[in-house]
Order: C-alpha cells, then structure tokens, then sequence
C-alpha cells in the first residue's frame, strides 16, 4: 500500500499571488510546486507554434497538441515542457498571455490539464496552484 501524499491546492483569480504563495508552502514544507497554469500556458504555445488563427481554433484544435506537452519534475518543482524541452520564457510571452484564456476556457483542456496535474501528485507531494 502506497503512503498518503500531500496534495495542497491553492486556488484564486489570476495575479493574485497564486504560484509565489505556492512556491512559498512548497519549499517550506520541501514538496514539489505545481504551476498548473503553466500547462495551459504551454498547450497554448504549442498551438500557437502549429499557427493557424487562435480565434478559430476549437478544443479538439487545442487537444491535437496536447501529446506534445508535459509536466517534468525539476528541483523543488514541476515544469512545463514543450517538445520534450523546457518551456521557459516562451510560455510567457504577450501572445500566449493573449490566447491562454480562450485555451483554459476549454472543458476538455481543463479535464488535460486536471489528469496532468493528478498524475505529477500521484508520485510526489506537491503544491499545486491552479485557475
């Protein structure tokens, strides 16, 4: 029988101090941080890399590129990775910021994201921040 995880969820509207406060339990307890957010971020830059008008774009669209996004365990935390490299700065950039709305607005690509984050708490004790 596996031992109970610690999974803390820390939920809140965007820029609100989510993932600093996150990342701030996660060390204190040393458990690893889940950025959730950062998954919707990544699925969008790997859209948004395939091109093709976001304002078009449906859920299936979105999903087509989720094989391509990952979380990977890293220090103290998880990242995004896109393409099997880190994600980085790109998940960041003004037109990822523009379109991540209309990506996490998706039932389905919340569902990803949920199953995603459920299977890095599986294996690890985490903090997770989410939208």
């Amino acid at each position: 029988m596996n031992a109970a995880r610690v999974v803390i969820a820390i939920d809140g509207p965007a820029a609100s101090g989510k993932s600093s406060t996150a990342q701030w339990v996660a060390d204190r307890l040393g458990v690893r941080h889940v950025d959730s957010g950062a998954l919707y971020r990544a699925l969008t830059a790997a859209a948004l890399r395939a091109a093709g008008d976001p304002g078009a774009w449906t859920e299936a669209d979105v999903l087509r590129h989720a094989g391509r996004v990952a979380l990977a365990p890293t220090g103290r935390s998880f990242e995004a990775v896109i393409d099997g490299a880190p994600a980085g700065d790109e998940i960041r950039t003004p037109e990822v910021t523009r379109h991540v709305s209309l990506v996490a607005g998706m039932p389905g690509v919340r569902a990803w994201v949920n199953d995603r984050v459920r299977a890095a708490a599986r294996d690890h004790d985490v903090v997770v921040d989410g939208r």
